[in-house]
């Protein structure tokens, strides 16, 4: 079974997000966080496959807590997936540690592409 930890401040977007992950045979998601630093928290804790992380978080925003998640784990693929996502954004969030990016408005289908994408590299 393949663990996601999702971390996003809106609740319809955590839950949508988590309708996408257990709709997939054979995934999970194994906690959620509200902010950056329970994302940081829940994935020492929790030790997941995956995280998503939202940009805009309280406490530390999504990349900060991606860098901090990177330190602790380089290995666990992160995905920004944002509202807010440009090219720039996209160059930017790899130096923080951020595998993949995803624009929230192609969510959907993209996302689900992305994670599958990022597992089976990892393999």
């Amino acid at each position: 079974m393949v663990r996601i930890l999702i971390a996003d401040d809106y609740d319809a977007a955590r839950r949508a997000i988590r309708r996408l992950v257990e709709g997939r045979t054979g995934w999970e998601v194994c906690g959620e966080a509200t902010d950056g630093l329970g994302a940081v928290l829940r994935t020492a804790e929790l030790k997941p496959d995956l995280v998503i992380l939202d940009l805009a978080l309280g406490m530390i925003d999504g990349l900060a807590a991606a860098r901090e998640i990177s330190a602790a784990m380089p290995s666990l693929p992160t995905v920004l997936c944002t509202v807010f996502a440009t090219d720039v954004l996209e160059r930017q969030s790899h130096e923080f540690g951020i595998r993949a990016d995803v624009d929230k408005s192609d969510a959907g289908t993209r996302l689900v592409s992305v994670v599958e994408g990022l597992l089976n590299s990892k393999v």
